[in-house]
């Protein structure tokens, strides 16, 4: 299979596997968690939940599905038989073997009570990512040095074509753009009729789903940051659609820092989607919101491939654009889509960054930006430099 790829996961989930009685893998539909388990990690074919007769008879007779299992049991898309929740929490009282279940969800199965209880305690969950640039190329993961804003291993050549095809493993490899179009028209049906319906128990409307996608895509071509504000629909309802949308990871919330002006904004969770709905990878405003879907990806993997915890926030301070980025030590992290922001504009992109270190109470910050070799603040004061291969 051309799209077979390591990944960087998979160290994770072993370790996982010897300490938890059931790992959970999450992610958006076709990201590869059933090929993660059964070709990677090598456990089987999954029972899927897709399937309706499978899951009829794991929702009648959850305990007597269990018993025909192997072990370990690999279940696909879990979250659509809820009552296999409880049936594994019993087994797993019964004998607390580590590795036992291997459970897989396009949805996060901490939007119901019952199987967040049943699972407590009980699991280790991790969410597997669009493909980062290192497993695109086939590189062994980088140990991340701190700041080093030397040159980096994948330089703008390798990094732009990324932008526009993105990390799911299908579409990535797909060298013709009117089939990699055709793929994601037919993932999004997919996604927003069977997976985003269920959140809502009456008057669900894809209609209207849809133009929240094509709205935050228009304001993206702009380089902008989609906010409730960009909409002109009942904030409560707009609301209510990102969230669910949120859950079956399509979208991603980006907070507000708490020491900053803004509101939550929403991105994408693959800039190779974010390119198809925006309908355009040309101009400022497009390669900038690519980028920041990249980054954020990329970033990603780096914290939570190595099991740490990892919270998205940007900041807005009184003075300039928003700062798309605050690091865990809170470090402010501005992207730029162009080379000549740090060459001619420099002191106009400083300003937001700045403002951010002062709200923030740091010492120095940073520009992101389209470049094969960055620097560091002067005297570790200031703001500084680092290429978009930063975290690749």
């Amino acid at each position: 299979m051309p799209h077979l790829r390591q990944r960087y996961i998979l160290e994770l989930l072993k370790k996982q596997a010897k300490l938890w009685p059931v790992v959970g893998v999450l992610g958006p539909r076709q990201s590869g968690k059933s090929t993660l388990l059964r070709d990677l990690l090598g456990l089987g074919v999954p029972k899927s939940m897709d399937h309706l007769e499978l899951r009829d008879e794991a929702r009648a007779s959850p305990i007597a599905f269990l018993e025909k299992l192997p072990r370990p049991a690999v279940i696909d898309e879990v979250q659509k038989a809820p009552e296999l929740f409880d049936a594994i929490k019993l087994r797993v009282d019964e004998k607390r073997i580590p590795g036992s279940f291997y459970l897989t969800g396009s949805s996060g199965f901490s939007s119901k009570i019952g199987i967040r209880e049943s699972l407590t305690g009980r699991i280790g969950i991790h969410e597997l990512l669009p493909l980062v640039l290192g497993e695109l190329h086939q590189k062994p993961p980088i140990q991340h040095k701190r700041w080093d804003p030397a040159r980096c291993r994948f330089g703008v050549r390798e990094i732009m074509p990324a932008l526009q095809t993105g990390g799911m493993p299908v579409p990535a490899f797909m060298r013709d753009a009117d089939q990699r179009e055709q793929y994601w028209t037919a993932w999004l049906q997919t996604s927003i009729f069977r997976d985003l319906a269920p959140f809502f128990s009456r008057g669900f409307d894809p209609d209207f789903a849809f133009r929240i996608l094509d709205r935050m895509a228009w304001v993206m071509r702009d380089g902008e940051l989609p906010t409730l504000k960009h909409f002109k629909d009942p904030a409560r309802k707009v609301r209510s659609y990102l969230d669910a949308m949120q859950e079956i990871f399509l979208v991603r919330k980006i907070l507000c820092h708490a020491e900053g002006l803004g509101k939550e904004v929403w991105l994408f969770f693959d800039s190779g989607l974010a390119a198809h709905l925006m309908r355009t990878t040309e101009g400022q405003g497009a390669t900038l919101s690519l980028a920041r879907h990249f980054l954020w990806n990329e970033r990603a993997a780096q914290s939570l491939y190595a099991g740490k915890r990892f919270v998205r926030e940007y900041i807005k301070s009184a003075q300039g654009a928003p700062v798309d980025m605050v690091t865990e030590d809170q470090v402010p992290l501005r992207i730029v889509p162009a080379a000549t922001d740090v060459t001619r504009r420099l002191k106009v992109e400083e300003r937001a960054v700045l403002g951010a270190m002062k709200r923030l109470g740091v010492k120095q910050g940073f520009i992101l930006a389209p470049v094969e070799e960055g620097f560091l603040p002067s005297k570790g004061k200031g703001v500084g430099v680092l290429p978009w291969g930063f975290w690749s």
